[in-house]
């Protein structure tokens, strides 16, 4: 051993070379300028997000998208999510889900067993974290597929719970989906990821930050409405089924998704939105491409779901006029045979 290298060791035995200079173990602040880094793109919405993470990705002839079987569509707005993958002209192909809109993990290793996959696209439906969540991401890394989760409703799941968007390569966002604002999207891409970075990404727009808002409260008030609705709505239950329980731990909602048994989810709707509660149903038509032949369950979801509102502009006392309006609205449906569904849930 040559003489520089020797060291020695102080009263606190730390390594010190002979020199006198000390050798650093921790700084005393952070210097990698890429470590745990999230870099942000803003757009005027989400699919414009999504779209953008796909052109850059851009998948070749021979390797697919897979999606979840459970994409909606209206006349007024196409499909946020399958408009960017017809634009592109890219190949596809859907996995199934459940009842309970998880995630089919044998349908979908099956697509990964025999389809080339270039990317997996998860979808965080309104603010909620899949069970199969790990597993999948998991089953797309070893067929090398890239992960994007779309948390067009889980903004603040990711941001706020930290419960999803930290798995996959990137995540786009909804912002006026869960904040008062009129539009805007943003693509993240996670720290490991920045080749993505080298692609035709920029700022579209400028908009408000979240962290303009308190997320934090937001997110409070969003799950604690959330609770109360689960609560209230107990003794509803051989007619309104919740589809998941109250939000677990990190989990914000956009909404509360119940399935309507008995009656016509479509004049429950009307009804409640003429009585001035705002309640939307996600998603009430799918897109052509999902077939009711292929995907029976992923319709009938869409035959009965109602979304009701948990956002932070709503007062407890509200919640319990809309679940006592909503029985009224069930109570008067029933007494009506054509508005009763063949079958129910």
């Amino acid at each position: 051993m040559t003489e520089p290298e020797k060291i020695i060791w102080n009263t606190f035995y730390l390594p010190i070379t002979y020199s006198g200079e000390l050798i650093v173990y921790i700084e005393k602040l952070a210097h990698q300028s890429n470590g745990f880094r999230r870099s942000c793109f803003t757009f005027t919405n989400a699919r414009s997000a999504f779209f953008a993470f796909l052109k850059a990705v851009l998948p070749q002839a021979d390797e697919k998208v897979l999606l979840p079987a459970y994409i909606g569509w209206s006349s007024r707005e196409g499909s946020g999510v399958f408009d960017p993958i017809a634009e592109l002209g890219l190949s596809y192909a859907f996995y199934k889900v459940d009842r309970r809109l998880h995630i089919d993990l044998d349908h979908l290793e099956q697509l990964f067993q025999t389809h080339k996959v270039k990317v997996l696209v998860l979808i965080h439906y309104f603010g909620y974290v899949d069970p199969n969540y790990v597993k999948a991401i998991k089953l797309a890394r070893s067929y090398g597929a890239l992960v994007l989760e779309d948390e067009a409703h889980a903004m603040l799941t990711d941001l706020v719970g930290g419960a999803s968007g930290r798995l996959g390569d990137a995540c786009i966002f909804s912002l006026h989906k869960m904040l008062p604002l009129k539009e805007g999207g943003m693509l993240v891409v996670n720290s490991g990821q920045e080749s993505l970075l080298n692609s035709e990404l920029w700022a579209e727009i400028h908009l408000p930050s979240p962290w303009e808002y308190d997320i934090k409260e937001i997110s409070h008030r969003r799950c604690q409405n959330a609770e109360l609705l689960s609560q209230l709505l107990e003794p509803l239950r051989d007619e309104v089924e919740p589809l998941w329980d109250k939000p677990q731990a990190g989990e914000v909602p956009q909404t509360y998704p119940v399935l309507i048994r008995n009656v016509s989810r479509d004049q429950l709707y009307f009804a409640m939105n003429q009585a001035g509660f705002g309640v939307v149903s996600l998603y009430h038509t799918m897109i052509e491409q999902i077939t009711l032949e292929e995907f029976p369950v992923s319709h009938q979801l869409a035959r009965h779901i109602l979304n009701l509102p948990v956002h932070q502009d709503v007062e407890s006392d509200a919640l319990k006029v809309m679940v006592n309006q909503l029985a009224e609205c069930i109570k008067f449906l029933s007494a009506t045979t054509n508005s009763k569904i063949a079958g129910g849930v």
